[in-house]
């Protein structure tokens, strides 16, 4: 089996350039976002990990599209509803009407009492 070089955690910050810190390496291999070895307890790299980690973070330019169309104003449906824009509820005619429902009925019926 042929040997492996591997790189520590500094080392990687160190290739990956100047946005990337050790802290950084070390939180995402915590996290297991970001393929590593862990040896003897401490995080190492292989050039393969390295170069999926650069593939990971790899950002291309985006395609020129043509200028769209302004997106419609949301519909009512939509829309984020709070309490005050509700619609207060009907009462139907020949109804009774509702009681307050200020107390619970046990305390009402215990006062009346």
């Amino acid at each position: 089996m042929a040997a492996r070089l591997t790189i520590n955690k500094r080392q990687l910050a160190e290739r990956l350039g100047d946005d990337f810190k050790v802290s950084w390496v070390e939180d995402q291999c915590r996290k297991r976002r970001i393929p590593h070895l862990l040896i003897a307890g401490q995080y190492a790299f292989t050039e393969q990990h390295v170069a999926e980690i650069l593939a990971m973070h790899e950002r291309r330019p985006a395609e020129e599209q043509p200028a769209a169309a302004p997106a419609p104003a949301p519909t009512p449906a939509l829309q984020r509803r709070t309490r005050a824009s509700r619609p207060l509820p009907t009462i139907p005619s020949g109804t009774a009407p509702l009681r307050d429902r200020g107390l619970p009925t046990h305390r009402l019926r215990r006062d009346a009492s």
